[in-house]
């Protein structure tokens, strides 16, 4: 067995495509996404990172039963519309270009479900290798404020897997499923090399007008640093001794269509980036990159994570299961299932035995 990190690579590279969607249009933002796939092929990356929903755009906007109807109505429908099915043309477009551009790729969207007669949208992780295999898939299993008004709730199976690939272990977890604990520690737990969170922005976590945390720089209240983005990125690198690769979403307002209904009502200004790039140790390798596109490419040095674990290994010296330990359902239900035929006698000699022991019975109750 190996114990090779990185696949046995010393380094690595890894992208952050920053970028906005073409606002709603599935089209037209994988013929962006395959843009830019192809230039961190060009960059020398192993692997490029997208945004929370990149596919067909993150839902900014509030949106409820109060709405005008029509609004309401039209923009759930354009948004199943516009969203990525799994095993379509959809991911076919993207597994060729990662595997022209020999390059894992992981995708955040919004994905219409491919059971059959269901319409639920899910927000999704999606997985595809250097070969143009599309080899995982993760549903957020919590949707956070308004996404539950447009996404549901992912499940078991392989929704909370490490995949062990060759550029490392890889696992990834979407927006505030990065806060949860257990959560984050079951892809601990699986041996994480690359940590992928992919977020809609980065915003101010709390009114911050009576709050003593400032921006290291122009000592503004109102700063990103009230974020919990950093706070939470940096603590599962030195906590799962992992390289994590944060991906913030960007979306420009003046990049929605005019005629979209909830343009006006909608706050666009944390859909600003923030994208980063920790080391296990959790310090930056690139710091958050804000308000404007980008590709972020970087070197990951596989010696770091040996040197992490040096000091605090979560599955070695610093693992206590005889006092702790987590306990997972990775069971995917479904709505049919077949009953279980209990077995039947059908030979001869079964029905035999079945009526002489019924015969024995009735002569002993006369």
């Amino acid at each position: 067995m190996s114990k090779a990190i990185f696949g046995g690579k010393d380094k690595i590279t890894a992208a952050i495509a920053q970028v906005s969607p073409v606002f709603l249009d599935k089209k037209r933002t994988i013929e962006k996404a395959i843009e830019y796939i192809h230039k961190a092929g060009n960059e020398g990356a192993d692997i490029v990172v997208f945004p929370e929903s990149f596919i067909p755009a993150f839902p900014y906007w509030q949106q409820g039963y109060n709405d005008p109807s029509i609004d309401w109505f039209d923009v759930h429908v354009k948004f199943q519309e516009e969203s990525v099915v799994v095993g379509s043309k959809d991911t076919a477009l993207l597994a060729e270009a990662a595997r022209q551009a020999n390059v894992h790729v992981n995708m955040g969207c919004t994905e219409l479900d491919d059971a059959v007669g269901s319409r639920t949208l899910y927000n999704t992780m999606l997985y595809f290798d250097r070969n143009g295999n599309l080899y995982g898939r993760h549903r957020k299993v919590v949707p956070t404020n308004q996404e539950r008004c447009f996404h549901g709730m992912g499940g078991g199976g392989d929704n909370l897997k490490v995949y062990d690939t060759d550029i490392g272990r890889i696992g990834g977890l979407v927006c505030w499923e990065n806060h949860m604990i257990l959560i984050r520690a079951l892809l601990a737990l699986q041996g994480e090399e690359i940590h992928i969170a992919n977020w809609p922005g980065t915003w101010s976590g709390l009114p911050t007008e009576d709050m003593t945390y400032v921006d290291r720089e122009s000592k503004n209240p109102q700063s990103y640093n009230t974020s919990d983005v950093e706070p939470a990125i940096r603590a599962h690198a030195f906590e799962a001794q992992t390289f994590v690769i944060s991906a913030c979403g960007y979306q420009p307002a003046d990049e929605v269509p005019d005629d979209f209904p909830y343009k006006d009502k909608t706050n666009w200004d944390w859909a600003n980036g923030g994208s980063s790039i920790v080391d296990p140790f959790g310090c930056y390798v690139v710091e958050p990159v804000y308000d404007k596109e980008a590709l972020i490419v970087a070197e990951l040095d596989g010696t770091m994570i040996k040197a992490a674990k040096n000091g605090f290994d979560l599955l070695g010296h610093y693992s206590r299961p005889d006092l702790v330990q987590l306990s997972y359902n990775n069971t995917e239900y479904k709505h049919l299932t077949e009953m279980v035929k209990t077995s039947q006698p059908d030979d001869e000699a079964a029905l035999q035995e079945i009526k002489a022991q019924l015969l024995e019975l009735t002569s002993k109750l006369k």
